[in-house]
């Protein structure tokens, strides 16, 4: 394999961490969806940020490849109530099949684990020293 070769390899990896980077905004997002998949509303009230702005980095971060749409099956009974859910049919078993808020694909959770996680214990660290001094 060539430089060339190896150096367009590697650039899509990159390309998503730099895309995770350009703003702090999307490493709070990642980190929020890092716990579970949840709607839009849910993750600007956590990071306390404007829902406008939040569908601005989630848009990117889509296209990135980082995060998607959440699909599940629900009964009747478990549906959730209020805005965000799209119902797309009824599977074979007659459970209601929706999208519901977004969730990191594999990409998005290597990102995490690699990358959002250690430097969000790095920071709580910190905190911890300066409280204890």
């Amino acid at each position: 394999m060539t430089k060339k070769e190896k150096k367009k390899k590697k650039k899509p990896v990159f390309d998503k961490v730099g895309l995770v980077f350009r703003s702090p905004i999307r490493a709070d997002i990642l980190k929020e969806l890092s716990e579970a998949p949840q709607r839009p509303m849910e993750i600007a009230e956590n990071i306390g940020i404007e829902k406008q702005n939040l569908n601005y980095h989630l848009n990117a971060l889509k296209k990135g490849g980082i995060i998607q749409t959440s699909r599940a099956e629900f009964t009747e009974a478990e549906l959730p109530k209020g805005k965000g859910i799209k119902i797309n049919g009824r599977s074979e078993s007659g459970k209601i099949q929706a999208a519901y808020g977004v969730e990191l694909t594999k990409n998005g959770k290597n990102i995490v684990n690699q990358f959002i996680n250690p430097l969000y214990e790095e920071e709580e660290n910190k905190k911890n020293e300066k409280e204890d001094d």
